[in-house]
């Protein structure tokens, strides 16, 4: 049956006729929001301050209430990765959160990504994901002295992201300097094995 939709608008005021129907892409976001899900679809540095803005939110509205009767913060890890200081700041603020961060790789958790794929207090992934660690990359210019300066910085910060990782993980050390000098991939089973998750996926119900 064929519905004329200027006619069914004739019979409306202007006022209502006009009116926008909310955009189902904005309202999916604030349900998401709602539920204390977030998507990490995209590089670290793109989504880091909304991220960081949705876990403080969360504890302050979390604040005095028994860690356990707070609702899990949801994390669903799609990502490339992406710069080494935002993902720092978002590990941070996971660590120190007092309501718990779940993080879920439901596609690809590539090098900073999967620095915090292993940073939730409880981890899962999807069957058919892959994780993908390395020593990361970087570039400099400037002037000598900048350059040392630079470098060294980022040498230390190299370390402590590998240190952070092998602590989270099961990941052997040996194994991780052998298998690093290439980037290394991972399956879901892989990445169980190695510590990296603490549980593949059998049912939804897990984790919505």
């Amino acid at each position: 049956m064929d519905i004329c939709l200027d006619g069914i608008l004739s019979g409306l005021s202007e006022g209502i006729a006009n009116l926008q129907l909310p955009d189902p892409a904005l309202r999916n976001y604030y349900k998401d929001e709602q539920n204390r899900i977030f998507w990490l679809d995209g590089a670290v540095s793109e989504c880091a301050e909304d991220l960081i803005r949705m876990i403080l939110r969360c504890n302050q509205e979390d604040k005095g209430k028994p860690v356990e009767d707070r609702i899990p913060i949801k994390i669903f890890i799609d990502s490339p990765g992406g710069v080494v200081t935002f993902m720092w700041t978002i590990i941070n603020v996971i660590e120190t959160s007092k309501t718990k961060v779940i993080t879920i790789n439901y596609c690809t958790a590539y090098s900073a990504a999967a620095e915090i794929l292993a940073s939730g207090h409880e981890r899962y992934a999807l069957k058919g994901t892959h994780v993908m660690v390395h020593l990361g990359s970087c570039s400099y210019s400037g002037d000598v002295a900048n350059v040392e300066t630079t470098k060294k910085y980022f040498d230390n910060l190299s370390k402590k992201t590998v240190d952070h990782l092998l602590e989270k993980t099961k990941i052997n050390p040996k194994m991780f300097k052998k298998k690093t000098l290439t980037d290394w991939f991972m399956d879901e089973d892989e990445a169980l094995e190695n510590g990296i998750i603490d549980k593949i996926v059998e049912d939804f119900d897990e984790i919505l």
